[in-house]
C-alpha cells in the first residue's frame, strides 16, 4: 500500500476513535432511593436498652429490611416529649424529604404528666407536617407500662434493690396508669385517622414483660435488642407498607 493510500485510512481511524476533548458520553442520573426513612422519637428510637444502639435499635432493624438504595436518618433524642420533637426533630426530618417516617412519642409525655388535651394537637401538628411533605407515616401507640420492672421501682414502697430509673419520679397506681395509657392511645388513633397515618398497635402485644421478659432491657424500662427486633417486625408488618424481608443478623 502506498503512503498516499495510508493517509486517508489513518484519518478515518482518528475520526472514529474516542475523543480526548470535551465531548463525552452522557451519564445516567443516579437512581432515586427506594425509601428515605426518617425516625422520630425518644430513647426507644435511639436504641437505649440495647447492647449496640447503632445496630440494634428498632429503626436500624427496620431500615435493614428496606433493601438496597434506601437511606436512613435517626432523629430520635432521649427523653423527648412531643412538644420538644416539634422543635428538635421535625424540621431536620422535613429537610431530608422522607418518603417513610416512624413516629413513636408518648411514654416521655406520660412521664412528664402532659395532658391528653395538650398532647393530641402537638402530635397532630407533627404528623401533619410529615404527611404534607409526602411521607408515609407509621405512628406507634403506647404499650402497657404497669408490669415493667421500672414501673414497680418508681412506685411508693418499691422492691428492695430496685432503684427508679426515671430520676426519682413517682408513677401513679396501675389503674390510673392504664387509664392514662388508654386515653393517650385514643388520641393517637384519632391523629392517625385525621392525618392518614398508619397506626402501629404496640399496645395489642399485651403485657410484654410477663410474656417475653427478654424483650425488656437491663434497666427494666427500655426494649432490649430482642424487644427492638419484635418492635421492628410490628412496624414492618403495618397495613399499607409493602411486605419487607426479615433483617439480616448483625455480623
Amino acid at each position: 500500500m502506498t503512503r498516499l493510500a495510508v493517509l486517508p485510512l489513518l484519518a478515518l481511524l482518528v475520526a472514529c476513535s474516542p475523543s480526548s476533548g470535551t465531548a463525552t458520553r452522557a451519564k445516567a442520573p443516579p437512581a432515586a432511593p427506594s425509601f428515605v426513612y426518617a425516625a422520630i422519637g425518644a430513647s426507644e428510637t435511639v436504641g437505649i436498652g440495647t447492647r449496640d444502639p447503632t445496630r440494634e435499635s428498632f429503626p436500624q432493624q427496620l431500615f435493614q429490611r428496606l433493601g438496597a438504595g434506601s437511606v436512613f436518618y435517626d432523629f430520635g433524642f432521649p427523653g423527648e416529649t412531643t412538644e420538644n420533637a416539634l422543635r428538635d426533630e421535625l424540621p431536620a426530618a422535613l429537610a431530608v424529604r422522607p418518603t417513610l417516617a416512624t413516629v413513636w412519642l408518648n411514654v416521655d409525655d406520660l412521664v412528664a404528666s402532659v395532658s391528653v388535651e395538650e398532647y393530641e394537637p402537638q402530635l397532630d401538628q407533627l404528623v401533619a407536617g410529615l404527611r404534607k411533605a409526602g411521607a408515609r407515616v407509621l405512628l406507634a401507640n403506647t404499650p402497657y407500662l404497669d408490669h415493667l420492672p421500672a414501673y414497680a421501682a418508681c412506685r411508693p414502697n418499691p422492691p428492695p434493690g430496685a432503684p427508679c430509673p426515671l430520676s426519682g419520679i413517682t408513677l401513679p397506681p396501675p389503674d390510673q396508669a392504664n387509664a392514662l395509657t388508654g386515653a393517650y392511645n385514643a388520641a393517637i388513633a384519632r391523629v392517625a385517622a385525621r392525618e392518614g397515618a398508619t397506626l402501629v398497635d404496640l399496645h395489642a402485644a399485651g403485657q410484654v414483660p410477663d410474656q417475653h421478659p427478654e424483650y425488656v432491657g437491663s434497666d427494666g424500662f427500655h426494649p432490649s435488642a430482642d424487644g427492638a427486633t419484635a418492635i421492628a417486625s410490628t412496624f414492618a408488618t403495618a397495613p399499607g407498607l409493602p411486605a419487607l424481608p426479615s433483617p439480616s443478623p448483625p455480623a
